[in-house]
């Protein structure tokens, strides 16, 4: 299940912001006691007596499979009332898909396959916020036709808010036939969940050779599919050289006028990319580019189209420099990099993952990405004579780097924010990072080591060290200078921060939470 947050960050404006630290405060609520196998999901949502949060509990750790509830804390985090959402429709459980808090009120999207009819229906409910329990009046949005179909494709939803939260768009992941054009549904709500189109659309590609990247929706209730077409094979990689491309597909006019936007550029392999809408139907394009392969990044690029004309409205490229690229490394690594750069062989980044495209209200963007990798290592031994092996899984989270684009779609500048955090078999709980955007300042809250408190920018940083890690706030100004500073650590507290789950809820205010073993704890980050 996932949930979105009511605080939109892509309505940032950049201020003016002197290169200084930020003068904040910490409030921790009460430290409570739960299950090891209970952790915050999301925060969804906030209001004038608190914030609404979702938490998960594995019911079988070895088939993942989670139970949900949804809770408010007040504004001391002190929790005040929580409901199971456990939904049955007849004597069938369903699937909650999506929580979400909207216009003051919060919704629950859920379904359920009836196997007798072969549907797959989909229905949302809003909740009482004063018991949290969904109202008893349901409504059907629609349902997925899987006839013919094993139940394991019985198709899927994803959801998406438009940029000022007017719109909801649903999209249906029909069930596919091999090899055949893939068919997607489209349904478009208002913020009263009342329907404005609905559309069954095939695409014009063969279904193992196209994937959906991301989807948008505009405020008007055009909707826009990033998709990657493949040459031949589905692979990343063909004779060495990228075997993909990337397309938007708009569906304008409640999905009656379909327009397809080729995004290339010459004699660079664009590879990462994410997409947004802006009000004057202008299509905003950014990620970073290669010219080796699918996995290096050599710089950013940034370009809007008129979503209308097709015409290509500006354009920028950033090749990251040599100095940019080796910041951060081991001695032993930079000295590597720059052999191979005397050698003639171009210097690339690897494993970037593209997180983030922000759009402020004046058209100005920021570019957000960051290193990450898994590594499994398998070992084999002999115990009493008997064969057995074990597979380690590795976790790196890394370098973040953070790009600025001008209002008149320029590059201005690139930084990168240096971490190092490697985890073991826990699928990055403490690791990564949240994004708040803080008094003009774009500021990464991360765990990190202690050692790392004097670190320039030489070398690599020290791993984080878990229970022993301080919380790091590193800060960019509008000219990308930055600055780090602690926000406390982790073992005068208690609890380890989780980065991934904690949010911005105002301009001024971010909410943290951690846990260790059977401890958890809310706390709140306010900004002078």
């Amino acid at each position: 299940m996932k949930s979105i947050v009511g605080f939109c960050f892509s309505l940032f404006i950049l201020g003016e912001a002197a290169s200084q630290e930020l003068n904040f405060s910490v409030k921790w609520g009460k430290e409570f006691n739960a299950s090891r196998k209970s952790s915050l999901e999301d925060i969804i949502g906030f209001d004038a007596s608190g914030v609404y949060v979702i938490k998960g509990k594995y019911r079988n750790p070895l088939l993942g499979h989670n139970t949900y509830t949804l809770e408010h804390h007040n504004n001391d985090f002190v929790p005040t009332k929580s409901f199971d959402l456990e939904i049955k429709e007849g004597n069938n459980v369903c699937d909650v898909q999506q929580v979400f808090h909207l216009k003051s009120k919060l919704y629950i999207f859920y379904s359920y396959p009836d196997q007798s009819l072969k549907k797959n229906k989909l229905f949302v409910r809003e909740i009482e916020k004063a018991t949290l329990q969904p109202k008893k009046d349901r409504l059907a949005l629609g349902e997925i036709d899987f006839s013919g179909k094993s139940s394991a494709n019985d198709g899927g939803f994803n959801f998406r808010f438009s940029r000022d939260s007017s719109r909801v768009l649903i999209h249906y992941r029909l069930p596919y036939t091999k090899g055949e054009p893939e068919i997607i549904g489209l349904h478009v709500l208002d913020d009263q969940m009342k329907s404005i189109w609905q559309k069954n659309i095939p695409l014009p590609y063969k279904d193992d050779l196209y994937d959906i990247e991301s989807f948008r929706v505009d405020n008007s209730g055009n909707v826009y599919l990033l998709g990657l077409i493949y040459k031949e094979k589905r692979k990343s990689k063909r004779k060495g050289q990228p075997n993909y491309s990337y397309e938007i597909l708009a569906c304008r006019e409640e999905g009656n006028a379909l327009v397809n936007y080729p995004v290339s550029l010459d004699d660079r392999f664009l590879s990462d990319m994410q997409i947004e809408i802006l009000g004057d139907n202008r299509l905003v394009c950014a990620g970073f580019y290669s010219e080796k392969g699918t996995y290096s990044v050599k710089g950013t690029y940034f370009l809007t189209l008129d979503a209308v004309t097709k015409e290509i409205k500006s354009q920028s490229f950033k090749e990251f420099s040599l100095d940019f690229i080796i910041q951060s490394m081991t001695e032993r690594e930079a000295n590597r990099t720059l052999r191979k750069v005397e050698k003639g062989e171009q210097a690339e980044l690897y494993e970037y993952d593209l997180d983030k495209l922000l759009i402020g209200k004046d058209g100005s963007a920021i570019l957000i990405g960051e290193q990450y990798y898994m590594d499994a290592v398998t070992s084999t031994m002999f115990i009493n004579g008997v064969m057995s092996s074990m597979t380690t899984y590795h976790y790196y989270y890394n370098d973040i780097i953070a790009v600025k684009i001008s209002a008149a779609g320029q590059i201005e500048w690139a930084e990168k924010v240096s971490k190092t955090q490697h985890s073991i078999n826990d699928r990055g709980f403490f690791s990564s990072y949240t994004l708040a955007i803080v008094k003009g300042k774009i500021c990464f809250i991360f765990n990190d080591n202690p050692l790392n408190l004097g670190y320039k920018g030489v070398g690599r940083p020290v791993n984080f060290n878990g229970r022993e890690s301080v919380v790091m706030i590193a800060s960019l100004n509008q000219q990308g200078e930055q600055v780090r500073q602690p926000l406390f650590k982790n073992i005068n507290q208690g609890v380890i921060t989780r980065p991934k789950v904690c949010k911005q809820i105002s301009n001024n205010q971010v909410i943290l939470f951690g846990q260790r073993k059977t401890n958890q704890q809310f706390a709140r980050v306010q900004f002078d």
